[in-house]
């Protein structure tokens, strides 16, 4: 079973520019499986997907999700359905984050000038390595597999799309043993996943 997901994407509720019903319209006609609506420092983005979802009965999963801002770098977590403050250290982000049977993912480590964290110690930390971001330049995402690769990591990607016309540019294929959110979850943590997708890294900053 391979799903296709887009592990990060902001709404309307951080500093995207569209509301959550066009991500999921866009992403339903893109015919991803998966979403994860991962806004700066708030789950309320992925909350309101979650509702709509249930309430509509739409043919797609919304995994939790939230990219925080922390002391040292931009952090990926997933599972967890509520916030974490901004400036927190990145280790006590993460412990949290497990702590509320969550896992987390470097975002875009090499993006230096995008709040990267690219300091390897945060690397042996986490559960994955966003390893595609759609936003970042095709050498950092080589060097993020790299060192995926080389701390035994499970692999992240998404499109890192402001606006929906971006959702599914970066795609993490996931092979889940169920359709649970345990499930999902511990196949990115478990390396049961693989990354596709195309730069628009001038597209999306030209469009911001």
């Amino acid at each position: 079973m391979l799903l296709k997901a887009d592990l990060h994407i902001h709404s309307n509720h951080s500093d995207g520019k569209d509301s959550v019903r066009k991500i999921l319209d866009v992403a339903i006609g893109r015919k991803l499986d998966i979403i994860s609506i991962t806004d700066h420092n708030t789950v309320n983005g992925s909350i309101e997907a979650l509702e709509i979802v249930r309430e509509e009965n739409l043919p797609i999963i919304v995994l939790p999700g939230i990219e925080i801002s922390t002391a040292n770098g931009h952090l990926l977590a997933y599972g967890i359905e509520r916030d974490i403050e901004s400036g927190i250290d990145m280790g006590e982000a993460v412990r949290l984050v497990r702590k509320w049977g969550g896992i987390t993912s470097l975002a875009h480590p090499f993006q230096f000038y995008r709040h990267g964290a690219i300091r390897l110690k945060f690397f042996k930390i986490v559960d994955c390595i966003e390893v595609f971001n759609a936003k970042s330049l095709m050498i950092f995402n080589k060097l993020s597999e790299y060192f995926c690769r080389r701390y035994g990591k499970g692999k992240t990607a998404g499109s890192d799309a402001h606006r929906a016309e971006f959702v599914g540019y970066g795609i993490t294929i996931i092979n889940p043993n169920d359709l649970s959110m345990d499930g999902i979850l511990s196949a990115l943590k478990s390396g049961k996943s693989d990354v596709e997708g195309r730069t628009a890294m001038i597209k999306q900053i030209l469009r911001l």
